[in-house]
């Protein structure tokens, strides 16, 4: 007589039997969050499932070893404030990772108009599987922590100028006329001592000239001590060869040398020049449909304070090196001088790129 059976038995039979994905490849987007992650699974154009769980890797590697067993995993996230840990957490447990830039992460109308974070993580997973996603470079963490030093200094360095602004503005409203031989030395000793002197005299007004004169003088402290770790650093044998290399070039001093180490990291990581070029921001945006074309002049998508501090070491360059004005020179008489400049920063970076996959140190009036 054959046994019978309820319908949560066989359910349960069911569900208990596990399929063998040895051989296959499970693409897995992930949506990361603060507290919880989307994770969404596909093989080829299947969407295999699509869970939201605690945003932790060992609960998304045994979600995906249990649910797929003997599969590869590639797995893609974008790029946010949580950094490469995740990356560096699943490649450790032996998962394919990268990590994409959000804004190549393109998308259709119907996408951005019901985004939720399924049809988000799904998206990548599917963009992943069918090749169209690259990933940017995840630098080794010793350099990622290294490079929060100089990142900082940027900081501190706009938070002071600020600072300053705020206090000279101050003393311009409430018409207190700075004297003239601090006209370039504005920010002097015997500046700072002045005003704490022009801050005594006004019983209302003093307090507030002394606590934004303690900012200034906080930041000044601290950004001299930062400055000071900074030049350790680079002092050290790591470092040493390739900033002498750097401070060679005309304009780089060994503030953008510094800046240019930490941020490139290894600079043959780049195929060509058009690819450094494209992260430091050297390469035009151009608009066009058809006969139609629209130059839309410097690319919006850089790396800010590399190219901001190229563009001010090329100023320098033409005023140092013959070579450098002679080449600014021919270009001004056909276009503007600003845009001028660029060109010449773009040709100082590709003279950086090359003493530094040779090794060798720069030439000044060399043309070519």
């Amino acid at each position: 007589m054959k046994q019978q059976t309820s319908c949560a038995t066989e359910t349960h039979n069911k569900s208990s039997k596990t399929i063998d994905y040895t051989g296959k490849t499970i693409h897995v987007g992930i949506d990361v969050h603060l507290k919880d992650w989307q994770i969404a699974s596909v093989n080829e154009t299947v969407v295999l499932g699509n869970h939201r769980m605690e945003g932790k890797v060992e609960n998304v590697v045994t979600h995906l070893q249990k649910k797929f067993p003997g599969a590869t995993f590639k797995c893609v996230y974008e790029s946010s404030a949580w950094g490469f840990k995740l990356q560096r957490q699943l490649v450790a447990r032996g998962m394919e990772c990268i990590v994409v830039h959000a804004a190549d992460v393109s998308g259709s109308d119907k996408e951005r108009k019901r985004k939720t974070d399924k049809v988000d993580a799904v998206k990548l997973a599917r963009y992943h599987a069918a090749g169209l996603l690259q990933g940017i470079y995840v630098p080794d963490e010793e350099l990622q922590k290294q490079r929060n030093l100089v990142r900082f200094r940027c900081k501190l360095t706009r938070d002071l100028t600020r600072s300053r602004n705020r206090l000279k503005s101050l003393l311009k409203y409430q018409g207190i006329e700075t004297p003239k031989q601090f006209g370039k030395a504005r920010w002097s000793r015997n500046f700072l001592t002045w005003v704490e002197q022009e801050a005594q005299k006004d019983i209302v007004l003093k307090d507030t000239l002394l606590f934004m004169l303690a900012e200034v003088k906080f930041l000044r402290q601290l950004l001299l001590e930062v400055e000071r770790k900074l030049r350790t650093l680079m002092n050290s044998e790591k470092y040493n060869d390739s900033i002498k290399l750097l401070m060679g070039v005309p304009g780089i001093g060994r503030t953008i040398a510094i800046l240019w180490l930490l941020e490139i990291g290894d600079v043959r990581r780049f195929e060509n020049i058009d690819r450094l070029n494209a992260y430091v921001g050297f390469c035009p945006d151009t608009n066009s449909s058809g006969e139609i074309q629209h130059d839309r002049g410097i690319s919006s998508r850089r790396h800010n304070q590399l190219r901001v501090s190229l563009i001010q070491a090329a100023w320098q360059a033409i005023r140092t090196d013959p070579a450098m004005l002679e080449t600014y020179q021919q270009l001004i008489k056909r276009m503007k001088g600003t845009q001028a400049i660029v060109r010449i920063a773009r040709k100082l970076v590709r003279r950086i790129r090359a003493i530094q996959l040779n090794a060798i140190p720069y030439q000044k009036g060399v043309v070519g």
